[in-house]
């Protein structure tokens, strides 16, 4: 999952943080977690309203993750980092609760229904 990715990635700049020597590597860390929010956002339909509601979402963690790149401040990494863990741990719930109320059998294809195959033939 990309919220996991981007957690990761901002953890291990937080482990970094302090380490003089290891400036660029935590900077590098923060970039990677920028790039998969940014890629959270790229990947919303925003034709919903919870669409754009997690767009705001994702661009607040944004801006904060490179408030703290920018200004080497760790305040608002965590408060990105904290946002991002509540959505990890929101959708987590969301997905548990799907999977509760899924059906105990499998639905069945319509009777005398034809799909056609849309992929590719390695018969010659």
């Amino acid at each position: 999952m990309l919220l996991d990715g981007a957690i990761r990635f901002g953890r291990q700049a937080e482990l970094l943080w302090n380490v003089a020597e290891q400036r660029l590597e935590c900077d590098n860390f923060l970039t990677r977690t920028n790039d998969i929010v940014e890629a959270l956002v790229q990947g919303l339909d925003m034709s919903s309203e919870l669409s754009r509601r997690l767009a705001d979402e994702y661009a607040f963690a944004f801006r904060q993750l490179a408030l703290a790149q920018l200004n080497h401040d760790a305040a608002p990494l965590a408060a990105a980092l904290h946002l991002l863990e509540f959505e990890r741990e929101t959708w987590k719930q969301a997905c548990e609760k799907l999977k509760s109320e899924a059906p105990s059998t499998p639905i069945a294809p319509l009777a005398g229904a034809h799909y056609e195959s849309a992929g590719l033939s390695l018969q010659g």
